[in-house]
Parts: C-alpha cells; structure tokens; sequence
C-alpha cells in the first residue's frame, strides 16, 4: 500500500492511494465521515499505521472504498511533504559495483596520472585495483555510516548547495522505515521491523569526499554527506516491496532527459541483514531510517556527468516511488 502524509487546513494526517481509482484519500477524513472509532493515530501517524501491519492496511482499503464511492476525502494533486521525521539515518554500503565504479571515477578525476597503472594492473588480472574496491569488511557483513537526519529535506523542495563545494552529486538509493524496536536481532528479525520504504537521495559534494578521504580521520562522509539528502513523499509498506527488494528497476532523469537506468540487482546484503547488522549491541527503534547505498550508476559521478543549478532531479525506483528536487544556487553567491 502506498501511504503519505498530507497537510489540511487544521493538521497533518495520512493518506492513501487507492489503487483502482489512482485516487488519494484522506484516512482520518474517511474515518470522520464511515468509521470514528479509528480516528486517531492510525489515520495521522505514519509509524503507527506501518506498524499496524496487516489490519492497518484492511482498514486503509475499507475507508477508502466507501470513500471513493461517496466522494468524501478526495486529496487532488498532494503537495510534496517529508513522510515523516526520521529519528536517525543509517547510510549503508548496498551494491559493490557502485563503490568501484564512483572510485574510478575519483582517481579519474583528481589523480589522472595513475590511471594508466591501475588499467594495467587491471588488465593483467583482470580484478579491480585492490585499493579502489571495498575494505575487506564488506564481505563479512553490512557497512554503513551515521548520517544527519536533520538536513533531509522533501519531495519537492530546492536541495541546497554548500559554499564549500564545486561539485554537488545525488545518489539513487532506496531508504527503509523502522517500525518496530529490535536489539541483536537475527535477519528475519530484522526484516519484520521494517515497515516500508521510500526512494532516497543521498546528496554528496565530490570535491570534500576526495580531499575527507584522503586527508581526513574519520572518512569521506563528514561534511561530504551531512549537508542535505533527500527523500519522496510516498512510503510503500514492506509487504509490497520485501519480496522483490533485488528485482526492481530505476532511472535517474535531469530535466526530462534520462541520465541511467539501473536495478536493485547485485544488492550485497538483504534489507533484514542490514537492520540486524544495525541492532548489534544497540538498540533500534522505531522511526529509525537505514538507507541502501547507491544503486550501480546512480550517481553523477560514476557517470561523469554533473549537475547545476536549477536542474530538476528525479530519481526513482520501480515500485516504491520517485523524489523530485530542483538544485539550488551555491549557498553565499
């Protein structure tokens, strides 16, 4: 089921898509006019209605037939809006192909003169360059790092552009929504705390990622990364996504021109081994959001391409949704 959040006159409640029609409903309107005793958090609380699971969703579909055949709750054209507020980010490390190709491109970029050894070396054994694959780590179990979950902006809003970088770049990722508290928890554990997911732009200024990994103690994700990401307004529930989470195809388009077209195909590690991963020896609850990593060619910079300002950006995932967001002018010019 397809779920967002949608702003009235008076507050913020939830609405669905009603499959058939292609129409939004109001929840917490159609409850009003068919079924009272439902109003509440289920009809305005995204990680409440996610995690009500099964019964959640039925109820969706009854309010929303007597709504559709009523008239009553009808959303025309929803404003783009942040689902919800996530309470942490988790940005993960999903698909090998993208590390190696986006770390060909950075050498490519600011080091030239040692591509043609590592094109040697790559040819003579036909394996990528040890030092521009992932650590060894990857292959024992999920990597990720800890973003900002203050600076994701919406479907629809401008993404800023710090003053500190000439080159801004998005990443086609999906993002998973924790309903449901989990610790130590085993890969089917893990799966059954995600409620749904939502396409994820994870916004990155190439320039500060060369120079943080390079020169940095920490890595290449501190002011790289934290500035701003993105996510869309349409949450899919788990249950739609789950079982073809390694299926789905995506595009990246910049103004009306398809820039990739790519899959979930070749994700390293399952969305429940990543949650597991995530709740060892710590606690994970409920509005946690754990991004994928980058899909293969999801990125400008694995494509050489580049975005500027006042591009409109779509990134989407087949069956979860799109964001869309147009690029803003260097912060300070």
């Amino acid at each position: 089921m397809k779920i967002r959040r949608v702003t009235t006159p008076t507050t913020d409640v939830l609405a669905a898509r009603h499959e058939s029609s292609g129409s939004w409903i109001d929840l917490d309107a159609a409850a009003a006019a068919f079924d009272p005793d439902v109003r509440g958090r289920l009809t305005t609380d995204l990680l409440v209605f996610l995690a009500s699971r099964e019964r959640g969703r039925d109820t969706a579909d009854r309010l929303m037939e007597a709504a559709i055949a009523e008239g009553v709750g009808v959303v025309d054209h929803p404003a783009g809006s942040l689902p919800y507020q996530p309470i942490s980010l988790r940005c993960f490390l999903g698909w090998e192909q993208h590390w190696s190709q986006a770390a060909h491109q950075l050498v490519k970029r600011n080091l030239p003169a040692a591509m043609p050894a590592i094109r040697a070396y790559e040819a003579l054994t036909r394996r990528d360059f040890p030092a521009l694959r992932p650590g060894s780590s990857f292959n024992r179990h999920p990597l990720y790092y800890t973003g900002n979950h203050l600076s994701i902006v919406a479907d629809g809003a401008y993404l800023p552009w710090p003053f500190y970088t000439e080159a801004l770049d998005f990443e086609l990722e999906f993002a998973m929504i924790v309903d449901r508290p989990v610790r130590d928890a085993t890969e089917a554990l893990g799966a059954d705390a995600i409620g749904g997911f939502v396409v994820f732009n994870d916004v990155s200024a190439r320039d500060v990622q060369w120079d943080e990994q390079r020169n940095g103690s920490f890595g290449p994700v501190v002011k790289t990364k934290t500035f701003a990401s993105s996510m869309g307004s349409v949450v899919v529930t788990a249950d739609e996504v789950l079982p073809r989470i390694d299926a789905l195809t995506a595009s990246v388009v910049v103004d009306d021109e398809t820039w990739s077209t790519t899959s979930t195909a070749g994700l390293r590690y399952s969305p429940g081994d990543a949650v597991a991963y995530a709740s060892r020896g710590e606690n994970i609850r409920p509005g946690e959001l754990l991004a994928s990593g980058t899909l293969p060619s999801g990125c400008g910079l694995e494509l050489d391409r580049w975005i500027r300002p006042g591009n409109v950006v779509t990134l989407e995932i087949e069956g979860i949704g799109s964001v869309t967001n147009t690029v803003g002018g260097p912060e300070g010019q």
